[in-house]
């Protein structure tokens, strides 16, 4: 009878060690991935950032410019229609910047809503660790009854 376990193919510390092996390798490549995924995940999380971003902006120099040129414009038009000169001179600008922060609400409840459902949590990442977990559960309760 040979007593050097390393010489068996199937005994527990040749299994242990392609396990070590293993999961070094699994290890290295679950790092990889995960890193991966979460690049992905931030490159996507920081467009809708910029959009966001781009959205405020527009909405900020849109309401600026508006408010003063169609807001004067709207002022002596409703001033033309009988309006008094001194309410002609506020409605107007009000009713262009209400429009303008319309539009503007618009542009960020689009890409808040699109941000919602980004996911930070790298998910692939995740569900691969489970299934090499249950993987290795396996084969560490396989070993265990061939020695038994």
């Amino acid at each position: 009878m040979n007593s050097d376990t390393s010489a068996q193919p199937n005994s527990i510390a040749s299994l242990l060690r392609d396990l070590r092996e293993n999961a070094g390798t699994l290890l290295k490549q679950q790092v990889t991935l995960a890193k991966v995924e979460l690049k992905e995940n931030g490159t996507r999380l920081g467009g809708h950032v910029a959009k966001i971003a781009v959205g405020w902006v527009i909405t900020f120099v849109g309401a600026i410019v508006l408010l003063v040129g169609v807001g004067q414009l709207l002022g002596v038009l409703l001033e033309a229609a009988g309006l008094s000169n001194d309410t002609a001179q506020w409605l107007g600008p009000v009713i262009v910047g209400l429009v303008v922060s319309l539009i503007g609400w618009m542009l960020l409840s689009k890409a808040k809503k699109a941000l919602s459902h980004d996911v930070l949590v790298p998910q692939q990442t995740i569900e691969t660790l489970k299934a090499d977990q249950t993987w290795a559960q396996n084969k560490l309760q396989h070993s265990h009854e061939s020695t038994t």
